[in-house]
């Protein structure tokens, strides 16, 4: 990875207890981090941004994650390798990524354990995967739980079958932590139904809690903290910053059963991609025959991990690669956002989506992969350019 220091970022020397210190002038007010470990440079790990949201005025955007910036596909596989390798010994974990930032991190992480335990094994082994969601489908709800920060706050759990539910360690997997409120609540909530589990995860590229005492304290099991780095931080708001408005964020609440697959990892199923293992076929399949250059695959939403899979293996098969997804979450242009495309959501809820710091020039091919029956917002694929084209992926 090479290193771009953070926009309005300034690091003074480590100070004497051990730590870095890095403040970051936004628009909305100063952040201080205070760098306590990190397994790469933080300029490698994160950049920063403003939320458009009232309720916490920056955005740690990350460089490794798939989302709000494109990235190679082996920069995220080597993200979820190193986080599977940090994690505890486990036997049959139940694996949860949070919608919709880590869906494909947790994916990810959830399927690099489990082929570090089949080479040690030398064969099969347990665990299960499912994602939170925001929509509503045909399957049977388990629980709902908060994010109180968010700008969409309610999340939903469905049943992912009785494998999952007797799971004794229960591995929760969030892009990052500050407060460490959100998988605390989704812990408690899963806890209270399940009081068999001996053990909880927390999963993130950065972890700047501070209250791991208390969420120990408040689930009452072992609490393992899991991260590339790890710090606090302070944000002090800038009194004259005026938030910008929130745009529509949720939708009707709908069912969405007639538009979203039967088999989804929302609901515990997170079957394998199957994809042409012949790099000719593959290269056909995803129509990439013609001019050759950048190829850029676009998840949507909560559907992140099948377009990684799809450009981890056109990586494979030597093209020049990057990888990212929409987003529902709104953040204000400059800093770590230098482009932003806005169109409506391929779910039905009529909201917002962007697709953040891709400038379609830049890519001879563009393939926007989705789910079931939700196709792209036409106006997302003509922003992109004749070049885009959008991909079932099943």
């Amino acid at each position: 990875m090479t290193s771009t220091p953070p926009a309005g970022a300034t690091t003074p020397p480590a100070g004497t207890d051990g730590t870095t210190r890095t403040s970051v002038t936004l628009p909305s007010g100063r952040l201080d981090l205070h760098l306590e470990r990190s397994a790469l440079p933080l300029d490698d790990l994160l950049e920063f941004a403003v939320r458009r949201n009232p309720k916490r005025g920056f955005l740690f955007v990350s460089r490794v994650l798939g989302k709000h910036i494109p990235i190679r596909p082996q920069v995220a596989a080597d993200t979820h390798v190193a986080l599977a390798s940090a994690l505890p010994p486990l036997t049959a974990p139940h694996f949860i990524g949070l919608a919709e930032t880590a869906t494909a991190l947790g994916e990810g992480v959830f399927r690099a354990w489990q082929a570090q335990q089949a080479a040690h094994a030398g064969g099969p082994v347990g665990g299960t995967f499912q994602h939170t969601t925001r929509y509503l489908g045909g399957h049977p709800l388990l629980l709902r739980f908060d994010e109180p920060h968010s700008h969409a706050p309610a999340h939903l759990v469905y049943d992912p079958g009785v494998q999952a539910r007797a799971a004794r360690e229960l591995v929760l997997v969030d892009d990052e932590l500050s407060t460490g409120t959100t998988l605390e609540n989704l812990a408690r909530e899963w806890l209270a139904l399940h009081p068999h589990v001996t053990r909880v995860v927390l999963v993130s590229l950065t972890d700047w809690c501070v209250r791991r005492g208390a969420v120990q304290a408040a689930l009452g099991v072992p609490v393992d903290f899991v991260s590339l780095s790890s710090g606090t931080f302070e944000f002090t708001p800038d009194p004259a910053w005026t938030p910008a408005a929130l745009p529509a964020v949720t939708g009707d609440g709908g069912d969405r059963s007639h538009l979203l697959p039967a088999r989804s990892a929302r609901y515990g199923h997170p079957d394998a991609l199957h994809l042409p293992v012949d790099p000719a076929d593959l290269l056909a399949l995803a129509d990439l025959t013609g001019p050759t250059g950048p190829v850029l695959v676009l998840g949507t939403g909560e559907y992140q991990y099948p377009a990684f899979a799809l450009a981890r293996a056109l990586e494979d098969a030597g093209l020049d690669v990057r990888w990212s997804a929409t987003t529902r979450s709104p953040v204000l242009p400059g800093l770590a956002i230098r482009h932003a495309l806005t169109f409506t959501d391929n779910v039905g809820d009529g909201i917002p989506n962007y697709l953040y710091n891709v400038a379609p020039q830049e890519y001879a091919r563009i393939l926007v992969t989705f789910e079931g029956d939700c196709q792209p917002d036409p106006a997302l694929m003509s922003a992109l350019g004749p070049h885009a084209r959008t991909v079932r992926l099943t």
